[in-house]
């Protein structure tokens, strides 16, 4: 899970801890560029991640619905829905797109949550499976789209420390 775990190794629990951002003044500006660095890929591979979840849920919810799409409709709005060419407006990322750098983590876990809940199959699924997949699955993004919040937070004081250093800097 995406949970954020005090005082963790992953790169997520270091960058949301409060101490990432904390003593700014005392790094180098390097330093300071290295830590939104690291915060932007964060928030872009959460930011792949969310969108996996999220063409999992419109799976399984149109095959839920009383009237669900067919197979190609379904596969061309999630084709439209998931490629990074109809990334606009509010999809950009606000600090600019950084590539996913471990998509093949991010995908285990959606896939180790999904075989954990037998989402293989959901043509199978009786309506309580169905509910309670979906409620698993909106809850992990749920989880997911807090942590990007929260990046979006440290990149922005990051960022407006950075702003302050160049303006403070003068003409070159």
């Amino acid at each position: 899970m995406i949970l954020v775990m005090p005082g963790g190794r992953r790169q997520i629990d270091q960058v949301l801890d409060p101490k990432f951002t904390a003593a700014l003044d005392g790094l180098s500006l390097d330093e300071v560029r290295e830590r939104r660095s690291q915060a932007m890929q964060e928030e872009s591979d959460l930011s792949y991640l969310r969108r996996m979840l999220q063409g999992r849920l419109e799976i399984l919810r149109s095959r839920g619905d009383e009237s669900p799409v067919s197979d190609e409709e379904l596969v061309a709005q999630l084709v439209a829905a998931l490629s990074n060419s109809s990334m606009s407006g509010n999809s950009i990322p606000q600090h600019g797109f950084v590539e996913p750098s471990r998509m093949g983590e991010r995908r285990r876990y959606v896939e180790r949550l999904i075989s954990d809940v037998a989402i293989s199959d959901a043509t199978d699924m009786g309506p309580d499976m169905l509910d309670d997949v979906l409620a698993r699955l909106t809850d992990y993004e749920r989880q997911v789209s807090e942590a990007r919040r929260h990046l979006h937070s440290v990149i922005d004081v990051l960022t407006v420390e950075l702003a302050a250093r160049y303006q403070n800097a003068g003409p070159a």
